[in-house]
């Protein structure tokens, strides 16, 4: 691929992810929706709260190792080694494309599971118990989003980066400003070849708690078990938003590093580190 077309797709891959933080700035919050959250109980948005929390913990507990044993990294790493080839070889996008349409397949994968789950439990009358299952699903869901680009995924900061996608993810309208500036510096430092300094329990508690608050209603609603079966809708919208944003930081990430390799300036620093 030449450096003019992968810097052409860089900032087509930049236009979206700025698109998509301005999209949750712009977004208003419906005053009814509004309502109803803030009149649940503070018992149920603590309970998911923790339970969020401490799922991300045990799942990113280095000791356990969880999260990197539900991904086949190895096959994935073979995957991105093959069409990378293929993208070297390629003058235009069509190996890109490939590459890009394996990130979604992967992605689609994860999603059905999402809403499988989110229906399967909905039926049950279970609200705040899946937190844990979802949890999961989401956090692999981002990993394995930057393994198909060619990050490797065991190093520490590349998990605590999937963190901050998190937090931004399910950020209110006026947090997503300060999240996209957090997560381009974090970048920006990953291209300059440096590990990012995020501390991870803080951003575990941050992340946790931006997921209950995003999500405490519609929880609360798939416990009622007659309308259990809307958490397969819920699960749904939440890793459609998760995608987006995981597929444009780690595309970026891979597209700057080709151009890094061919000697070329980003604009944004933002390469350096991904095996």
């Amino acid at each position: 691929m030449t450096s003019n077309n992968i810097q052409k797709e860089l900032h087509l891959t930049h236009a979206q992810m700025i698109r998509f933080f301005q999209v949750r700035q712009d977004r208003s919050e419906i005053r009814s929706v509004k309502r109803m959250t803030d009149a649940l109980p503070d018992a149920h948005r603590k309970l998911l709260c923790g339970a969020f929390t401490e799922s991300l913990r045990v799942l990113l507990d280095p000791s356990r190792r969880l999260i990197e044993r539900m991904i086949d990294a190895q096959e994935l790493e073979q995957t991105y080694h093959r069409l990378d080839r293929l993208v070297d070889q390629d003058s235009g996008y069509r190996a890109l494309e490939a590459l890009d349409r394996e990130a979604a397949r992967v992605q689609r994968g994860e999603l059905s599971l999402a809403a499988l789950e989110g229906g399967g439990l909905g039926t049950l009358g279970i609200g705040s118990p899946e937190a844990a299952v979802l949890a999961a699903l989401m956090l692999r869901s981002v990993l394995e989003t930057g393994a198909v680009y060619g990050v490797n995924i065991s190093h520490p900061w590349e998990q605590e980066l999937a963190l901050m996608i998190l937090s931004a993810v399910f950020a209110r309208s006026q947090d997503a400003g300060s999240e996209q500036r957090q997560l381009m510096a974090v970048l920006r430092r990953l291209g300059e070849g440096s590990p990012p300094d995020i501390d991870r329990e803080p951003r575990i508690q941050l992340a946790a708690q931006r997921m209950a608050d995003s999500m405490s209603l519609q929880k609360f609603v798939q416990g009622i078990l007659v309308f259990g079966i809307s958490g397969m809708f819920f699960n749904t919208a939440a890793v459609v938003r998760l995608n987006t944003l995981s597929r444009c930081v780690y595309k970026q990430r891979y597209l700057s590093a080709k151009l890094r390799a061919a000697g070329a300036d980003t604009g944004w620093g933002i390469a350096g580190i991904n095996r």
